[in-house]
């Protein structure tokens, strides 16, 4: 478990990260474990990718930052339990 996704949810706080060579900007939604045994995290996509709020694979996510900027609310399309996940760790 990553404690700074973790605190990113917790504390409501933007993240910074590398996935597939691009930087994304993004406000965490879910983390948990999927049915295959891989850590997600659903985001909802600021900047760095055309997905609104995609799902990454916490294992290939790279240089990550918690940043200080906050958000006061989720994604337009988030759902509580995201069905992605087969444990949740945290989530909004």
């Amino acid at each position: 478990m990553n404690p700074v996704i973790v605190q990113s949810i917790v504390e409501k706080r933007r993240l910074r990260f590398s996935y597939h060579g691009r930087v994304r900007l993004a406000e965490p939604q879910c983390y948990g474990m999927g049915t295959k045994g891989t850590e997600l995290l659903r985001v909802h996509q600021i900047q760095g990718g055309t997905q609104r709020e995609p799902l990454f694979d916490v294992s290939k996510i790279e240089d990550l930052v918690l940043l200080d900027e906050v958000f006061t609310r989720p994604g337009p399309n988030y759902k509580r339990n995201d069905t992605a996940m087969k444990t949740i760790f945290c989530q909004l």
